[in-house]
């Protein structure tokens, strides 16, 4: 009898690991890139994907300017 509870307690776990979403999934996800301008040249970074709060930090972000090099998120 305690083997069937362990057993059947188990495969619902075992289950549900899978079964559930990831917070990707309930998110709105998306790729930014850092994007460096410094007068000649424009550089842009290396896309990477952001989730809920932090996508929509870069996505409103204003453009940063230090010492004649103005950097910003490109989001797409």
């Amino acid at each position: 009898m305690k083997k069937r509870i362990l057993r059947s307690t188990a495969a619902f776990v075992f289950l549900a690991a899978f079964i559930m979403p990831s917070c990707e999934f309930l998110e709105e996800c998306g790729t930014c890139e850092l994007v460096t301008d410094d007068g000649n040249e424009i550089t842009y970074g290396t896309p990477l994907i952001f989730c809920g709060d932090n996508l929509l930090e870069k996505q409103n972000s204003e453009p940063v300017s230090i010492g004649g090099v103005t950097t910003w998120w490109n989001c797409y």
